[in-house]
């Protein structure tokens, strides 16, 4: 059985702050630098995970935009933090 973890990258004006499973990791100033420590963070869970993020929601108005990736995992394994 396997196990999903969702890692969130919301981006606008202050930062890009990424989370995972609903927890913040960090804020960063370029998206780059997000999906950078979300791959590390990834990789320590699954060795040569490839996280593939997509836009989910985007809002002009305060431009703030959201992307998700999700990273499948055998149950029983966590992922440090």
């Amino acid at each position: 059985m396997q196990q999903n973890d969702l890692f969130v990258i919301e981006s606008d004006r202050s930062g890009n702050r990424l989370s995972l499973n609903g927890l913040n990791i960090a804020t960063f100033a370029t998206l780059d630098a997000a999906e950078v420590e979300a791959q590390k963070v990834a990789g320590r869970a699954v060795p040569g995970a490839s996280l593939k993020f997509e836009l989910d929601f985007k809002w002009t108005l305060s431009d703030l935009e959201i992307r998700a990736a999700t990273l499948e995992r055998p149950s029983g394994e966590t992922i440090a933090q």
